[in-house]
């Protein structure tokens, strides 16, 4: 009794012990799908997250979309322009890899991306005109020096200007600096894996946005263009009021004349590498020329109101010597009749 009693236990364990076994056999068979699909979901998971990212931002007032009429996929495959593309606009990239073909204004072979609007049109945009990734900035003080590693004393010779828009990557932030991909205005030159002081620039909607109406509108003929001229300067003004260029833009909407000034007579040195002298008394305004340190410059006028650039508040001063335009006073110091500075 006890043997048949131990042969029984024996049995019901091997039982319990088979039974897990044969309850997993078809799942077995079917693992291959259920594991595919699962790999195949966080594939595609994976792939929508690499899209998300896969963006670019345009970096220029005046690029074009274009599209490749017979597509063979070599090199000599010509582009052509079909659309203008504002500054800033946000395209995705249709893939990553770059593309050579020919630019039929010049017969050059460029690199060029594929990508797509938010209206859903596809083209291609050149290489060097797109910020891969990342968020836009500006320049909010009157120049910002550029850095060839986030190291102070590894100063480059570039600079970009005030309200320059450009593209940074947030992750390579580091002891105060960041860097860049932009394209300087000024210069008509690109400038990349360089580091600008995050100290220097503005992240800011209001701030970015402003801008880029502000050389949208720009970027026209006033005379010619007066209804879109007129109307993004409002949109700037209007939709972006506490924005850091709010003075520019109300300023670059009146004349000269219209800008109350006081006849003066006094010379100054300037206190800063590479300051601009402007047309208008607007830091909008087109520069004429840059002045070096300890430059002396004689003013014949000031403005009445005083404005505010990165922080810093003066008027503005009209020169005739060395030349003729407009410096912020922020970077001036006013000489007595020996040369000498006053303060």
């Amino acid at each position: 009794m006890k043997g048949s009693k131990c042969a029984f236990c024996f049995l019901l364990g091997l039982a319990v012990l088979l039974m897990p076994s044969c309850s997993k056999k078809p799942p077995v068979e079917s693992s291959a799908v259920e594991v595919g699909t699962v790999e195949t979901a966080a594939a595609e998971v994976t792939e929508d997250a690499q899209t998300a990212s896969d963006f670019g931002y345009t970096m220029r007032v005046g690029m074009w979309l274009y599209v490749i009429a017979s597509d063979t996929g070599s090199d000599t495959d010509a582009t052509r322009a079909v659309e203008s593309l504002p500054l800033g606009e946000k395209l995705q990239l249709v893939t990553t890899e770059l593309r050579k073909a020919t630019n039929t204004y010049d017969s050059a072979v460029y690199d060029f991306y594929h990508v797509k609007r938010n209206t859903g049109r596809e083209g291609y945009v050149f290489a060097n005109q797109l910020a891969v990734g990342g968020a836009l900035a500006v320049v909010t003080g009157e120049k910002a020096n550029l850095y060839r590693s986030p190291v102070n004393i590894d100063v480059s010779d570039y600079i970009l200007s005030r309200k320059t828009v450009f593209g940074v990557l947030p992750e390579t932030e580091k002891d105060g600096f960041i860097r860049i991909e932009a394209y300087d205005p000024e210069r008509k030159a690109y400038r990349r894996n360089l580091y600008i002081r995050t100290s220097a620039i503005s992240y800011r909607d209001a701030d970015v946005k402003s801008s880029i109406l502000l050389q949208s509108a720009q970027a026209l003929d006033p005379q010619k263009e007066t209804n879109r001229y007129e109307a993004l300067l409002n949109a700037a003004f209007h939709d972006y009021p506490d924005s850091i260029f709010a003075d520019e833009i109300r300023v670059l909407s009146v004349t000269d004349s219209e800008i109350p000034v006081i006849a003066i007579d006094v010379s100054f040195r300037v206190t800063d590498d590479d300051v601009n002298v402007r047309e208008k008394p607007n830091a909008s305004s087109q520069a004429i020329t840059q002045l070096a340190n300890n430059t002396e410059v004689k003013a014949v006028e000031v403005t009445v109101d005083s404005f505010s650039i990165n922080n810093q508040t003066s008027q503005w001063f009209h020169i005739t010597q060395p030349v003729d335009g407009w410096i912020f006073g922020a970077w001036l110091a006013p000489l007595d009749r020996n040369g000498i500075d006053d303060n």
